[in-house]
């Protein structure tokens, strides 16, 4: 069985190998993926049929309680997070459960050797979540999974996802993010987004959005032909006992209403009350609101752990640990690069009692502003196995890869979510 220190080196060999090689300032080649895909013999086309989730907050949420339902439906669903909770391991799952270790170093051996097939990526590179894309799709169609759940990396037109045929999209909240890449607008960005919704698309599920949001998303289904559903409150109602409150409640409530579109469209027999409470009982996210205990009987440390990167978001999770503690956290720890919403986490941060540390981490090619930018305490990620301990409660909120290093602090297994 290989060694943690063995799959890093595999991954960065395989999956990061054309991304580690860039030239400075070149960008992804979308048609690698889809070169890839033929190598492997993927049909994008025609896959199983599959559910993609795009948005700037929330896709993962919604990833998990839509896999969740369509597995308590009976079938056999076949997910990718983009990225993965703790490790990349994470990104591959049949049924909630990532791959064995074997079965996961062989598949990536597989993927690189038909991208080694390929011309060299002279036009561009493909990224790691095109390449982790491409193994899900091919593991999937190996062992049959009858339903698929794939979730964007970045955008939707320009990411690989939307080089696959996907039978519905599900839009979670959009905001401005990834300006260089998307769009200088809302408008734009859910251009991109929902772009990955082809003309074959049956559906587009989506959060409500902004005025220019919307109308942007309104033309995509017309001239698509897809079939559009806002999720409102009043659509998350029947998903109320299953879901929790808040922004994850409105998200995973998405998830549950795309994959009962997803079976209507499939001619499966709808999901019945029961089977919506137990689907909302099978997962086990962490890092979206999870709560987690740590140190001796006599010193425990209470951390919450949320991925939210937006001022509603950073509200949303202080209202949650203050409705389970009681209390304001004393101790509030932040992560989060400009390319999200900063000014929101600087003012909310600057209304808080309790002290706030920005983390700043190692090697994840984040633009964090620099310490200087920040109007309170700053610390490197080697001083956050202490800070997690540092007070009675801990909030640690920031972006997915800052929520995967803390839960990795932490040691939460990750390896099942379903």
């Amino acid at each position: 069985m290989p060694a943690a220190a063995d799959l890093d080196a595999l991954e960065s060999r395989t999956a990061f190998r054309e991304w580690s090689a860039r030239p400075a300032g070149q960008r992804a080649d979308p048609r690698r993926f889809g070169m890839l895909c033929a190598a492997l013999g993927v049909d994008l086309e025609h896959p199983a049929p599959a559910l993609g989730v795009v948005g700037s907050k929330g896709k993962g949420t919604t990833v998990a309680f839509a896999s969740a339902l369509l597995v308590e439906a009976g079938l056999r669903v076949g997910t990718v997070f983009s990225p993965g909770l703790v490790t990349n391991r994470d990104r591959v799952r049949v049924d909630g459960a990532v791959l064995p270790i074997e079965t996961y170093a062989a598949l990536l051996e597989r993927v690189d050797a038909a991208l080694r097939t390929l011309p060299p990526p002279t036009a561009g590179y493909l990224g790691p979540s095109g390449f982790f894309l491409a193994a899900g799709l091919a593991h999937f169609a190996a062992v049959g999974c009858e339903a698929l759940v794939l979730e964007a990396g970045i955008g939707g037109r320009r990411d690989d996802l939307g080089r696959v045929g996907v039978t519905g999209l599900a839009m979670a909240e959009v905001f401005l993010e990834h300006t260089d890449l998307l769009g200088g607008t809302i408008g734009e960005i859910a251009g991109d987004k929902v772009g990955a919704a082809r003309p074959g698309a049956q559906f587009i599920t989506h959060l409500a959005q902004s005025e220019e949001a919307e109308a942007v998303i309104r033309a995509h289904a017309e001239s698509v032909g897809a079939e559009r559903i806002r999720v409102d409150a009043a659509a998350r109602a029947p998903y109320a006992e299953a879901v929790g409150p808040g922004l994850g409640g409105m998200n995973a409530a998405h998830g549950m209403l795309a994959a009962r579109r997803l079976l209507a469209g499939m001619g499966r027999t709808d999901v019945t009350p029961e089977q919506l409470r137990a689907a909302g009982a099978r997962v086990s996210y962490p890092g979206r609101l999870s709560r987690h205990e740590v140190g001796d009987p006599g010193s425990r440390t209470t951390v919450f752990v949320d991925s939210a990167i937006s001022r509603d978001g950073f509200e949303n999770a202080l209202a949650h640990v203050e409705r389970e503690t009681g209390a304001p956290p004393p101790l509030t720890l932040v992560s989060v690069p400009r390319t999200k919403d900063l000014a929101g986490f600087q003012e909310v941060a600057g209304r808080l009692r309790g002290r706030v540390v920005f983390v700043a981490l190692e090697r994840v090619h984040l633009h964090y502003p620099e310490p200087s930018e920040w109007h309170g305490e700053w610390a490197t990620a080697a001083e956050l196995p202490s800070l997690l301990r540092a007070a009675p409660v801990v909030l640690a909120i920031g972006t997915a890869s800052f929520s995967a290093e803390v839960l990795r602090q932490l040691g939460v297994d990750t390896d099942r979510v379903l």
